[in-house]
C-alpha cells in the first residue's frame, strides 16, 4: 500500500498532472473556499486567527482559501484525472454547492454522468445568528457507471462534527463511509486539500492507496503525525 503526501501548492499540481490523463479511482477532498473568509472576524471562525481588528490577527492559524476560478481549476483538473466508473466528493457549504452542481450540469465541458448532493448531518449545531447550522454538503459526482458497494445506505449521513481538532476537521467516521462505498482495497485515492490527513488516515486503515497534498506546512506535519499515530494504533505496518 502507498500513501504519498506531497507539500505542494494544490492547483500548481493538479494543472500538471491533470495532462497525464486519468489515474485515481476515486477522490475525497474538502477545498478552503472563498466563502470561509467572510466569517473570519466574526464567530466561531475567530478561533481560526480572525479577529475584528486586522492587527490583532493570527495569520499563522489561518489557511489560505481558493476562489471561484481557482474551483473551476480544480474541477477540470478532477474531471481529467478521476478514471472512468469512478466517484468524486467535494466537500462543501450551502453557497459553494449549487456552484458545482451548475457547472457540472451546464456547463457542457465536464465529463461527469451524474451529480447528487449528499447531507453531512453533524449531530450538534454549531454556533450562529441565523437558524443555527447542523448540516453541510458533500457533492457525489459519478463518470462513468461506477456502483456503490452498498445501495442501501441514506443520503443524510449522521456523523459527530469534531471539535478542538484541525480548521475545519472532518470526521473519519464520515470520511470513512465515502470511501468504503466507492472504492476498494488497493484503489488509488487523492485529496490535493488534505488538511489534518483524516482522507490519508482512513485509507491506510482500510488498505487503500492514496495521494495527498497541502501546501501548508503546518498541514503536512499534522498529516504525518496523524498517520504515524493510526499506524501505531494498527500495529502493523502500511
Amino acid at each position: 500500500m502507498g500513501i504519498e503526501v506531497i507539500h505542494a501548492d494544490a492547483l500548481e499540481w493538479l494543472e500538471e498532472e491533470a495532462v497525464k490523463g486519468p489515474r485515481f479511482d476515486c477522490i475525497i477532498t474538502d477545498p478552503a473556499y472563498w466563502t470561509l473568509d467572510k466569517w473570519r472576524n466574526i464567530g466561531t471562525t475567530t478561533r481560526l486567527g480572525g479577529h475584528k481588528d486586522a492587527d490583532k490577527q493570527d495569520d499563522d492559524k489561518w489557511f489560505e482559501t481558493i476562489d471561484r476560478d481557482d474551483l473551476w481549476t480544480v474541477l477540470m483538473a478532477f474531471d481529467q484525472l478521476a478514471k472512468h466508473n469512478s466517484h468524486t466528493y467535494i466537500m462543501c457549504d450551502h453557497e459553494v454547492m449549487p456552484i458545482i452542481l451548475g457547472w457540472v450540469r451546464e456547463s457542457g465541458e465536464l465529463a461527469w454522468d451524474y451529480s447528487k448532493p449528499l447531507i453531512w448531518d453533524k449531530v450538534n449545531m454549531g454556533m450562529g445568528y441565523h437558524w443555527r447550522a447542523t448540516h453541510e454538503y458533500i457533492v457525489m459526482l459519478e463518470k462513468g457507471k461506477r456502483r456503490l458497494n452498498n445501495l442501501g445506505l441514506a443520503d443524510i449521513l449522521r456523523h459527530k462534527r469534531v471539535t478542538g481538532g484541525y480548521p475545519t476537521e472532518k470526521p473519519l467516521s464520515l470520511t470513512e463511509e465515502l470511501l468504503l462505498n466507492s472504492t476498494k482495497e488497493g484503489d488509488w485515492i487523492l485529496d490535493p486539500f488534505c488538511g489534518s490527513g483524516t482522507v490519508g488516515v482512513a485509507c491506510q486503515k482500510h488498505n487503500r492507496n492514496c495521494v495527498l497534498i497541502d501546501k501548508s506546512e503546518r498541514a503536512i506535519e499534522t498529516t504525518k503525525r496523524r498517520l504515524e499515530e493510526a499506524k501505531k494504533v494498527q500495529g502493523r505496518l502500511w
